[in-house]
């Protein structure tokens, strides 16, 4: 994360050249000390500029939820995207607001759980995540090919 501004706080997690997402998903894991699952969620959509990811921190685990996409990468996108949040510590600032268990029924036992409260996409929380999303792509395709079919679709 050496392109981040050194003032920036964020998790300390080496992010080399060709590290693949599952290896970074470990490391975030690692970090925070919580295991993170991530979750295609029907209801969300990447149309129309719509909430495409979500990430939910729980005391005890981290969840991503994402839109569905039938491009790989599109998905991985909004992987990188939640995990930049991670990274950058955004649960930590101000606009993190909190939701009960009962919002999310399939996760009941998380009975509190902090969220992002994201009403913008242009906020500069959202531009920093956008950016380290495109740092940590680049990180991860640095040394793999992408075929034509997960670019296109």
């Amino acid at each position: 994360m050496d392109r981040i501004a050194p003032e920036t706080p964020h998790l300390p997690v080496a992010i080399e050249p060709g590290i693949t997402l599952a290896e970074l998903i470990e490391r975030v894991q690692a970090a925070r000390g919580k295991p993170l699952s991530i979750h295609e969620l029907p209801g969300l959509t990447h149309e129309d500029n719509a909430l495409c990811g979500l990430w939910l921190a729980a005391d005890d685990r981290d969840i991503i939820l994402h839109a569905a996409s039938e491009s790989a990468l599109h998905r991985e996108q909004f992987i990188l995207h939640e995990l930049a949040h991670m990274l950058l510590l955004h649960d930590r600032v101000d606009g993190a607001g909190y939701v009960t268990g009962a919002v999310l029924p399939s996760y009941e036992d998380a009975t509190v759980i902090k969220a992002l409260a994201r009403d913008a996409l242009n906020d500069d929380v959202e531009i920093a995540a956008e950016r380290l999303a495109d740092i940590l792509a680049t990180s991860l395709r640095r040394k793999r090919p992408t075929p034509f079919s997960e670019v296109f679709g």
